[in-house]
């Protein structure tokens, strides 16, 4: 099978990508609002060689069909599942996640949980994060905050649109999720802080409280499971692009965690 798959997902042409050797552990990347496969190609490039690594491009995302409207995480999974099967990727697998993809990562977990053996999650979202940000700006800030952000999305494609409308409800749902699996978990969270955030708003103790949030997802874990919790100042959102050998690291971790067991 060539590295390039197109899947009929529900009546919807997904692209997909598989590449590394067959009986390699399973890597599964899924990225954050509005990413492609395209955006982990450094990644990929790092991990092809000793994991088989999927991509997807969720419908509505690159070169993917728009597909069904709602674009919440239950369905996202489901589409993940046909992805994976076409691709007759077996489980169990390590899911990687990048922001968003950090909730459908741990959606599939809640959802499948024999067919998860790992996470790695790349500054992930998370589901109290607008709450407990609307606490350190006063109303206006907020209504100010809201409408820049609004303006923002409404100049995105439709797909990307669709993925951002469905944020409040997937955090939501975050909050009801069981005590996810005893798995190993590798967590980052990117505080870099600099002139770009200030100009975009951001103030240099959000930094801190993403950070706490994260400390406080790790904490979520199942008991038993194996968590690392790493903290880089000098990455960024664009952690994928600028760092694909951290996102490596995290998943060389998970695995040898898995093969220790």
């Amino acid at each position: 099978m060539g590295p390039d798959v197109w899947v009929d997902v529900q009546g919807t042409r997904v692209h997909s990508r598989v590449v590394g050797p067959r009986f390699a552990p399973v890597v599964v990347l899924d990225g954050g609002a509005g990413q492609d496969l395209r955006a982990w190609k450094g990644v990929v490039d790092e991990l092809s060689k000793e994991a088989r690594v999927v991509t997807w491009s969720r419908p509505g995302l690159g070169s993917s069909e728009l597909g069904l409207v709602g674009r919440g995480s239950p369905r996202i999974v489901e589409e993940l599942r046909i992805v994976l099967e076409a691709l007759e990727v077996e489980p169990p697998y390590v899911l990687v996640g990048n922001a968003v993809g950090t909730f459908h990562a741990r959606a599939f977990a809640a959802m499948y949980r024999d067919e998860v053996a790992a996470m790695v999650l790349i500054d992930p979202s998370h589901e109290d994060w607008l709450r407990r940000l609307r606490l350190t700006r006063s109303t206006a800030e907020w209504r100010e905050m809201g409408d820049a952000f609004h303006k923002e999305v409404n100049l995105l494609p439709e797909g990307t649109r669709r993925e951002f409308a469905e944020l409040e409800e997937d955090a939501n749902r975050m909050k009801r999720l069981p005590i996810l699996p005893a798995m190993p978990v590798w967590i980052l969270s990117c505080t870099r802080f600099d002139e770009r955030d200030e100009a975009a708003g951001r103030r240099r103790e959000d930094t801190a409280l993403w950070e706490e949030l994260h400390s406080e997802l790790a904490s979520s874990m199942h008991p038993q499971a194996t968590v690392q919790h790493i903290t880089r100042s000098d990455l960024g959102s664009d952690v994928l692009e600028v760092s694909p050998q951290t996102v490596a690291e995290g998943v060389r971790w998970a695995i040898e965690e898995l093969r220790g067991r």
